[in-house]
């Protein structure tokens, strides 16, 4: 299922990359982001996701990459959207979900991530990447959830 290194940096060289992403909520709404180590984004807070593999359904690789990344199992509750990430070495095409996570479970991060944490609404629109507010200002227009 992995397509080799070098294959990989031609397809990206090449052509966009569609990718999920998930906004993930406990039950306070606060949000979790994850301080990548890779470009792109590099040293940047995230939202966990990645590129859908030939066969995997978006609901499989959501579940499949925040599992990889934060060793948490989550609840779908919604389709936000889809955006357009034009970063200097690669341009990514992500569908976003807004899931939900368990307060019981424990975050574990891969080596993707240094560092992670829940924001509440006002940090996050405060302190993440102008790309992700996009993603957060949708959210509330949709009111897929209330946020008080």
């Amino acid at each position: 299922m992995f397509i080799p290194e070098k294959t990989y940096k031609t397809i990206i060289s090449l052509m966009p990359i569609p990718a999920v992403e998930a906004i993930i909520i406990n039950s306070k709404n606060d949000l979790l982001v994850l301080k990548r180590n890779n470009p792109p984004a590099k040293g940047e807070w995230w939202f966990p996701g990645g590129r859908i593999r030939r066969g995997d359904t978006f609901s499989q690789t959501l579940k499949r990459e925040v599992k990889e990344e934060t060793g948490l199992d989550v609840e779908m509750l919604g389709f936000i959207g889809v955006y357009e990430r034009l970063f200097p070495e690669r341009h990514d095409i992500p569908l976003v979900f807004l899931c939900r996570c368990k307060d019981d479970q424990k975050v574990t991060l891969n080596s993707e991530h240094s560092d992670y944490k829940f924001l509440n609404v006002n940090r996050a629109f405060a302190e993440l990447h102008k790309m992700l507010k996009e993603v957060l200002a949708d959210m509330f227009g949709k009111n897929l959830v209330k946020f008080q």
